[in-house]
């Protein structure tokens, strides 16, 4: 579940203080971060989601992902970007798996 500290931070569009944080050594801080970016509807918190699917812990990139299925901020844009992201990963299945859901979400959002 999401940390109220981060949810009301992205409720603020307080993305630099966010930013900070996802750069951060603390797993589960980045974890909730990229959960509040999901919230978000602006390029900043699409931005920190994109950045985030590159961290070296999956948990991280998961997260990220799941993120920019909730976000909606340019539907193409993040649909192309899990796209590329999926032939990244081809055989991470956790991975693909969590992308697929992400574009299905998109996709249905867009209709």
């Amino acid at each position: 579940m999401m940390d109220s500290k981060y949810a009301k931070l992205a409720e603020k569009k307080q993305w630099k203080k966010l930013t900070k944080i996802a750069e951060g050594k603390n797993i589960d801080d980045i974890i909730q971060v990229a959960a509040a970016c999901g919230l978000g509807r602006d390029e900043e918190p699409y931005n920190i989601l994109v950045d985030l699917t590159s961290h070296k812990e999956q948990a991280v990139q998961l997260a990220a992902i799941n993120g920019l299925g909730e976000c909606r901020h340019s539907i193409d844009s993040q649909i192309t970007r899990l796209m590329w992201l999926s032939e990244r990963n081809s055989g991470n299945t956790e991975i693909t798996g969590a992308i697929s859901r992400a574009v299905a979400k998109l996709r249905a959002a867009k209709r």
